[in-house]
């Protein structure tokens, strides 16, 4: 897409559902759940209008933002990370086992 292309504002659970098939599409194995987006929402992880709505209103993420959150998403779980920041204690576990790993203590 061109650097002009405006996004439309999205709601947190579209945008989910946006999300789950782009990761799908790439044949990544994640889920991103409404909950969590409507969470960004409220802290501002993604820009929207969460604060500033009036009582009624559906919440909306900008559409450029939502945009440059999921672009950054999809290359973390391209890389390898959990996409979150919990911790991923499958991953923790086999490294604790695996002999060739070395744990650094920070």
């Amino acid at each position: 897409m061109s650097s002009n292309t405006v996004y439309a504002n999205i709601t947190p659970f579209a945008a989910a559902q946006v999300a789950n098939k782009v990761l799908e599409r790439r044949g990544l194995d994640a889920e991103v759940k409404p909950q969590m987006l409507y969470s960004y929402a409220n802290k501002g992880i993604i820009d929207s209008n969460y604060k500033t709505r009036a009582e009624g209103e559906k919440i909306y993420f900008v559409g450029s933002a939502f945009k440059a959150w999921l672009d950054k998403y999809v290359t973390r779980i391209e890389n390898g990370e959990s996409g979150s920041a919990r911790v991923d204690y499958d991953v923790l576990a086999d490294q604790f086992m695996d002999p060739t790993v070395e744990i650094v203590a920070e």
